[in-house]
Formats: structure tokens, sequence, C-alpha cells
């Protein structure tokens, strides 16, 4: 009577461990497609709302971390940041692989327990009070590479870095601002820890966004008062009094007094022959002689050729002319919903730049200078 009883209790409880068992094999499966997802990198490059602190434009980011060779930044809405080891992403054969390993871990498991529930009823009892305790952390995949230190955090922006090339800077410069738009460039360049340069010209009502440019760490420039081919390039005189009314103006709003200039249309433009003959030639001249330093660019993202050009365009412009120079002056522009799609690729930009073994700073006085006739 007392086997039967006993074989009464080891045909109850077999099914209850095997489905156990097929729970915790299924947990830990996901569990491992959740972690391979978090550690790739992520295609999206724009700046979402889950890694802004409070959804309206004012977004945390880690410090640059460097290790075994490598760059990386994290940008996330945590308040608290930590490094710790962490194994390196498998490969999607790797994970394939990894995923019957599992399967086949958790068979042997289970046939293991099975055999083990042939013996008494108290051995059956544990076996499966272990089997429920036993946590599904202990799945895990095989490293392919060893182990690299990255910032694990919640809702993470990765971006991938290689080491920077020696003597190879890039500079973003943002042309005809402020506009509506400013602060939202402003918030991009914060969350990727990146200044920029400015080149301004006046806008009725934007006091605050020339202030933030400066107070915000970047270099705001000289870009006429008026940006009219007409009245800036008419006489000699007539510049400089463009120049001088865009400075004092510059002065008044935000205490900081520039002498770096860009020519609108640049130093080899020839609209500027039909209203005075030859003025470009003089003004090359007499602007260093009065202590102004004049930039041109060598990497046109191609906004200004129409309205929005598409994002995927403007980013094949900037790849195509990025890595023949060392010191690439990158022209883009801030003048409001005609650029729209400028904003939007901004981000995409900074991150093909970093991947490209560049570093990024604002004009200063002593940074190279592009001239368009050298």
């Amino acid at each position: 009577m007392d086997e039967k009883k006993q074989e009464a209790g080891v045909y109850l409880y077999i099914p209850m461990v095997l489905t156990v068992a097929f729970l915790i094999g299924c947990f830990s499966v996901s569990l491992a497609a959740v972690r391979r997802n978090v550690s790739g990198l992520t295609a999206d490059v724009s700046v979402s709302q889950s890694d802004r602190a409070d959804g309206r434009g004012t977004v945390r980011r880690s410090a640059l971390k460097e290790s075994e060779g490598l760059r990386y930044r994290m940008v996330s809405a945590a308040d608290v940041y930590e490094l710790r080891p962490r194994q390196a992403a498998p490969s999607e054969k790797d994970s394939a692989s990894s995923t019957e390993n599992a399967s086949a871990a958790t068979t042997n498991a289970t046939s293991a327990t099975t055999n083990a529930t042939s013996t008494t009823e108290e051995k059956n009892t544990a076996t499966e009070a272990e089997t429920t305790a036993t946590e599904p952390e202990t799945v895990s995949t095989q490293p392919a590479e060893p182990e690299k230190e990255v910032l694990v955090l919640p809702n993470d922006h990765y971006i991938n870095f290689i080491p920077p090339k020696e003597d190879h800077v890039a500079y973003l410069t943002f042309d005809d601002g402020p506009s509506e738009y400013t602060e939202e460039i402003l918030d991009i360049l914060d969350y990727y820890d990146v200044k920029a340069t400015f080149f301004v010209i006046y806008h009725k009502d934007m006091a605050d966004k020339y202030k933030a440019i400066v107070d915000r760490g970047h270099t705001i420039a000289l870009h006429t008062y008026t940006h009219n081919y007409k009245k800036v390039y008419r006489s000699e005189k007539a510049f400089f009094n463009e120049l001088t009314s865009i400075s004092d103006y510059i002065y008044s709003v935000t205490g900081v007094r520039t002498k770096i200039i860009r020519f609108p249309g640049g130093s080899s433009n020839t609209v500027s022959n039909y209203y005075c003959r030859d003025i470009m030639k003089t003004l090359k001249k007499s602007v260093p002689a009065r202590g102004y330093v004049y930039h041109d660019w060598n990497v046109d993202s191609g906004d200004a050729a129409a309205t929005n050009l598409a994002p995927e365009k403007l980013l094949a412009n900037v790849q195509a002319r990025l890595n023949k120079y060392r010191k690439p002056d990158i022209l883009m522009h801030d003048t409001g919903a005609s650029k729209r799609t400028t904003v939007d690729t901004l981000p995409a930009i900074i991150e093909y730049i970093y991947s490209q073994g560049y570093t990024m700073d604002k004009l200063t006085l002593d940074s190279y200078a592009v001239h368009h006739d050298w």
C-alpha cells in the first residue's frame, strides 16, 4: 500500500517539476534576449524624450568614458551613473548557439530532476523547493571577446567612439542665427558635450538666444548686421559699419566683444561684384588689418541649397568631404523653419564625426582658419 502511495506521489510531482523547469527555461531565454538588445548600439541618433530630465529640453549626460582603447558616452535620465564590468555583446550566431545551449541545459536539468523523483517523497519535496528557488540569472551567454568596461544604465543611448586621431579637430559652425531652433541646437550640443560656433546676424526679440549661446560655452561670431548683400558690399565703409553694428549689439546683450567673422557668401563670393567691383580683394586685406579673423568653410552640409533638404542628403554631404581634412570647418545654418531638417540631422552628423576619430571644438582667435583662396 505504501509503495502505491509513493508511486502516486511521484506521478503527482513530475508535472509540477516539468512545469517549473519549462517556466525557468522560457524566462532565461527572454532574459538573454533583453541583455542582447541592451548591449547593442542603438541605431536611433535622435534625442528622445526619455533621455531628457524634465521632458522640456534639459538633458542629462554622463562624462566621457575610456576603456581598452574605446571611448563611450552613455546618456540617460538616471540620476546615478555606475561603471561596472559587462560581457561583450554576442553575435546572432553566438546568440542562437547560446539559446540552444540554454535549452539543452534546461532539458538536462529536467531529466535529472525527474530521475531524482524516483527516490523518496521527502527527496521529491526538497528537489521541487530547490528548483523553484533557482535564480534565472545563473543562465548567461559566454563572451565572444574579453570583457570591457561599459556603462550600464536604464534607457541608455549608446554612442561608440574610436580613439581620436592626433590633431584631427572638427568645427561645427552655424550661420544666420539665432532662430526659434537655436535652443534645440544648443540642447543637442549639450547632449553630446560639443562646443560650436555661431556666426550671427541681427534678429529682433532674440536677445535671450544670443545670451544662451554665450552662457552655454559656445563661440558667438559676426556675420554682419543685415546679411543683405546690397548693403554689406556696396563699399568698404558700408561693410565695416555692418560689422560694427552687429558687434555692438552682441556686446550689449552678452557682454562679449568678438573679433571672429564670416563674410556673407564666403570670401570667394562673386555676387559682391554687382555692388562694388573687387570689394572682396579689398576686404580680405583690410579685415585682418583691423584685428579681425575671418573663417570660410571646407565641408558644406548643403542645407542652404534648398528648403529642408532631406536628412540623408545632409549627412551624405558631410560624409563625402569630412575625411579630406584634418581640421574640417562644417557649414550649417540656424534659420528656423526652412532648416528644420538641419536640426533633425545634427545628432547623426555629430556621431559620424566622432566615429571618424575627430574631436570637436569651437573656433577661437588662435584656431586654424579655413580660407577659400588657399
